[in-house]
């Protein structure tokens, strides 16, 4: 069994192992309900990696551009420049698993 609670309109908005909270119905862990909500939490967290490998995409693009000397980093917005400046920085400072490299020079293999 586990355990939901319902937002107002009477949709699956938790889901727990034991009785927590709100979640106080217990329903199979086969009911249509709680599979469906399962599948819409699977498909957003997908998304949601999609969306971030995509951004990676687009500032590798943009590096590369830049590398290339067919755009200059100060043709970009002030706020583009911030965030690319600001993701450089958080970068240099997190290690990788050895996959992407290390440091700044983790550019995405094609």
């Amino acid at each position: 069994m586990l355990y939901v609670a319902r937002d107002e309109a009477g949709r699956i908005v938790e889901l727990h192992p034991t009785p927590v909270g709100n979640a106080q119905e217990s329903l199979p862990a086969d009911n249509a309900e709680v599979l469906q909500f399962i599948h819409e939490r699977w498909r957003e967290n997908e998304l949601t990696q999609l969306d971030r490998d995509f951004v990676r995409v687009i500032e590798d693009t943009i590096e590369l551009l830049i590398a290339k000397d067919l755009i200059l980093f100060t043709d970009l917005p002030a706020k583009v420049q911030e965030k690319l400046l600001r993701r450089k920085e958080v970068r240099q400072r997190t290690s990788y698993d050895g996959q992407l490299g290390a440091g700044g020079d983790d550019i995405i293999p094609l």
